[in-house]
């Protein structure tokens, strides 16, 4: 709970969060342990953002983003921090299997990260990149450690904060700033592996040779640590932190979107929402940062380069009658040519005609999910856009169907579908606010667009940003982290003010 330096720092003090996805509930609950008064909008009906699950009649349930779980203790930190222990309700399964890899030769792989398991697939399968593989663990670890003293270990105030002496050394001495196909080929010429690693690059809506090796990080949580599941689908996370923010005082208007971000002379005073003015001392924006300049703030109207966003999704949940042995619970199908599914993303910007085709199924280890089949949700990365050409969407569900049924052998998949739901970078726009339906805000490419939105805004006093367009960037974890970041940067700055203030002798 707050100690009393920081009930004396933030007495009486106002915050208001936009957004109540995993980003904004943890802002809210880490300012109310140091005893801001804290208001939290979110135009839904429900919070969650993407964490939050779909069901679909016949009781076919769906995590909307089934991304894989990495980092489930910061959760419990999160817990800790705020004076209570982690759930009960809120359980982390580790995977045996964390993904399941299909390529076009007809050959599988299971990542996994028991290294017994990965060795004899290894020498089976590519035995001439076992070696390369295991360098490769010891080179993304290494990344990793830079990563979590530099970005997962202290909030991120400003870009600068990123290049002190000690910092610039590490990133040239690991070559981070180097595409990471580049970085992968340093360790592997089979084209599966290859293929398998630059796919982390979709994790941040980037092109494997856009993006920055450090991207890498996310081989070392999955090789090295594990893929867990939340047992009973994502919104468990986000039942668990309600029930915490409620416990601390936080209120939640939910069904009410933010208007404006209210400032005078460039200072927050507050937010106009639902046709009245909030009044508050600081606000911290948890939705897409080019969205809150595009659309909240003034003096910032001008809409974001979709050219420069990440990626955004085409998602459909399908629920089957039939249930399918071959599928693991991450399921990954790679196209003959995997370079053209990338120039198609971020080159052409088109919708990839030879696809990277995601397939997740959470009714393996939880048949009760499943109605009376398989809950699969198929994903398929499509650039970002504000505009859809008619029946585009139901065009491109015929040609993902097609592949699934004929090329990697889901048999009938057409026929056993009881119940489905598609949606597009225009729906994810409007559930999530991400400007074109882009998750991840910038892209991970080159230099100036690898550089995130700051937690805190330079241009206006009292205004912070948290969420995957901020530092770190990334998946849910890292979403967490920014909300506990941007908490810990607001008490800093509110100690330096109350420095400021304080009469020396």
């Amino acid at each position: 709970m707050a100690t009393t330096k920081e009930r004396a720092i933030t007495a009486m003090k106002k915050g208001i969060i936009i957004g109540g996805g995993i980003a904004g509930l943890v802002t809210a609950i880490k300012l109310s342990t140091m005893d801001f008064k804290v208001t939290l909008f979110e135009k839904e009906d429900f919070v969650g953002g993407t964490c939050r699950s779909l069901t679909l009649e016949g009781g076919y349930q769906f995590d909307l983003e089934p991304a894989p779980m990495v980092m489930p203790w910061i959760f419990e930190r999160i817990f800790r921090e705020a004076g209570s222990f982690l759930d009960p309700e809120l359980r982390f399964i580790p995977l045996p299997v964390n993904s399941r890899h299909f390529f076009y030769n007809k050959s599988i792989l299971d990542l996994t990260a028991d290294g017994d398991a990965m060795a004899e697939q290894l020498t089976a399968v590519s035995p001439e990149n076992r070696t390369g593989f295991l360098d490769y663990l010891y080179a993304v670890q290494m990344i990793y450690e830079w990563v979590e003293e530099v970005l997962l270990e202290q909030p991120t105030a400003s870009w600068t904060d990123l290049i002190g002496l000690e910092s610039v050394k590490s990133t040239l001495k690991m070559k981070l700033l180097q595409p990471l196909d580049t970085f992968h080929r340093r360790f592997f010429d089979d084209a599966r592996l290859l293929a398998m690693m630059n796919r982390y690059a979709t994790y941040v809506g980037s092109s494997p040779y856009k993006a920055p090796a450090v991207v890498a990080m996310f081989a070392y949580l999955e090789l090295v640590q594990g893929v867990s599941y939340v047992e009973g689908g994502n919104e468990r996370i986000i039942e668990s932190l309600v029930r915490l923010a409620q416990l601390l005082g936080v209120e939640m208007i939910t069904g009410c979107a933010v208007e404006q971000i209210l400032l005078s002379e460039r200072q927050v005073t507050g937010v106009e929402a639902g046709g009245q003015k909030w009044e508050a001392d600081i606000v911290v924006s948890c939705i897409d940062p080019a969205q809150t300049k595009a659309s909240l703030l003034s003096d910032g109207r001008r809409q974001p380069d979709l050219r420069k966003q990440s990626c955004s999704q085409i998602v459909g949940f399908l629920g089957c009658k039939e249930t399918y042995p071959i599928l693991q619970y991450h399921n990954y199908f790679y196209p003959r040519e995997i370079e053209r599914h990338y120039i198609d993303l971020f080159e052409q910007r088109t919708w990839p005609n030879q696809p990277l085709i995601y397939v997740g199924y959470s009714g393996l280890y939880e048949p009760e999910r499943a109605g009376s089949g398989s809950n699969l949700c198929v994903s398929v990365q499509v650039p970002a856009n504000r505009e859809l050409k008619p029946g585009q969407i139901d065009q491109y569900r015929e040609q993902l169907l097609y592949l699934l049924e004929r090329v990697w052998g889901l048999q009938g998949l057409s026929e056993q579908i009881e119940v489905e739901k598609w949606l597009g970078p225009l729906e994810l726009q409007e559930m999530t606010g991400a400007y074109g339906g882009a998750l991840n805000g910038r892209a991970f490419h080159g230099l100036r667009t690898a550089v995130r939105q700051p937690l805190k805004d330079r241009k206006r006093q009292g205004l912070y940003y948290a969420g995957a367009g901020t530092y770190p960037g990334g998946d849910q974890a890292m979403a967490a982290i920014s909300g506990l970041h941007v908490a810990h940067l607001i008490k800093r700055e509110e100690e330096k003010k109350e420095r400021k203030l304080t009469p020396k002798g």
